[in-house]
């Protein structure tokens, strides 16, 4: 987590550093991101430790008409490992597809606000390494897709004339997981440096 705690510093640095105008309206737009993820979503037993934070990322893009647009997002919401008696056991990696509504508002000084909120398409899959058809409930590879709501802030500044830098953050409420025949849903969060280029 240090090399991510470092880009989102460097980052939020060269936002402050900028005095270039913010995103303007009417124009469409592609990014890339990388960030820190939280969630209690690894696995649902209580006497596993499961890594609770992990890299993640994301690819954007979007339109915008006056202060509102619309985005859609690639995430990679990370992999996490679930630990029994100091060997790992299990392994939950999540995605999602996201389509979000967008407003936008200067702040001045070149910086710019957004807001977004949308509906994710997601996809946790559990993957089984040892003790597999063991516990309540019984350990074994699993997919599970499903809808979640996404709520999202960030903070932009330019960093060229084309080039923007976003500071964002995004809540994924209601993730859906299941192992074997057990569902169950938890919320991620992500913290993300982002590299946005407008055309």
């Amino acid at each position: 987590m240090t090399r991510t705690a470092i880009l989102i510093a460097a980052l939020a640095g060269a936002l402050l550093a900028s005095h270039a105008q913010a995103q303007e309206p009417g124009q469409s737009y592609f990014g890339i991101g990388y960030g820190a993820v939280w969630t209690d979503g690894a696995s649902p037993y209580g006497n596993t430790l499961d890594e609770d934070a992990a890299g993640g990322f994301k690819v954007y893009g979007g339109s915008m008409s006056g202060r509102f647009g619309i985005e859609v997002g690639l995430y990679n919401l990370g992999k996490y490992d679930v630990n029994f008696g100091g060997a790992k056991i299990a392994e939950t990696e999540t995605a999602a597809v996201a389509v979000s509504g967008v407003m936008a508002t200067p702040l001045g000084g070149g910086y710019s606000f957004h807001a977004k909120l949308g509906l994710a398409f997601t996809q946790a899959e559990v993957s089984c390494i040892s003790l597999c058809g063991t516990g309540n409930p019984v350990l074994a590879d699993t997919k599970k897709r499903g809808n979640s709501g996404l709520l999202g802030i960030g903070l932009g500044a330019r960093l060229g004339q084309n080039v923007l830098a976003r500071i964002d953050y995004e809540h994924f409420g209601g993730v859906h997981h299941q192992i074997s025949t057990t569902e169950y849903t938890d919320g991620y969060d992500i913290l993300s440096a982002n590299l946005q280029f407008n055309f």
